[in-house]
């Protein structure tokens, strides 16, 4: 909160602000240039969001170490609704507005925030970034390669790998899969003389 209440009222316009402007970027620009509001407002989302324990240290979550900070779910992540200074609403993620206090930054409407966890529920600033359509394409795709479910962050438990496909423990599939037991034992194979 520091950092954000630092660069919330260090902030200023760049020269070239008027010529970038929209509608999206006035309003957010309007909420950097409110910082006591702001601040507020992240206090808020803060203090409700749920805290989660870190999940062990993994390859998978290299890039954003610690539990996450999550208002709504993986599949509906929180929501928020801004009015601009003309009056004009619009809702946004809640996890977007975290990223642009905390940050001072006023995004437009092709910049996506990405999380670094993996988690569409997560508020932690810390596992936020900015980046690119393709960028936030790419990282859905190396969360469903990775295994993660729609419904949370982490392997998937029910995964179904066949016990000599599995590089490590985890998933764990306990139970013999039912192909396996029509099979019935491996024979070995005939050697040659």
């Amino acid at each position: 909160m520091a950092e954000a209440e630092t660069k919330l009222r260090a902030w200023a316009p760049s020269p070239l602000s008027d010529l970038l402007t929209t509608d999206r970027r006035r309003a957010y620009q309007s909420l950097i240039e409110d910082p006591d509001g702001s601040l507020e407002f992240l206090k808020g989302c803060l203090s409700r969001a749920k805290v989660r324990p870190a999940l062990p240290y993994h390859i998978q979550n290299i890039e954003a170490p610690g539990g996450c900070w999550e208002l709504g779910t993986q599949i509906a992540p929180g929501r928020t609704r801004v009015t601009g200074e003309e009056g004009d609403a619009f809702t946004t993620y809640t996890y977007r507005l975290v990223f642009i206090l905390t940050r001072a930054l006023v995004l437009d409407e092709d910049d996506h925030v990405r999380h670094l966890c993996n988690n569409r529920a997560c508020i932690r600033p810390d596992h936020l970034e900015v980046g690119s359509a393709q960028q936030n394409r790419q990282d859905e795709e190396r969360r469903r390669y990775a295994g993660n479910s729609p419904q949370g962050r982490g392997q998937t438990l029910e995964a179904h790998v066949p016990k000599a496909l599995q590089l490590r423990p985890d998933p764990y599939v306990p139970e013999p899969l039912a192909r396996d037991e029509q099979a019935g034992p491996a024979k070995k194979p005939k050697s040659k003389p």
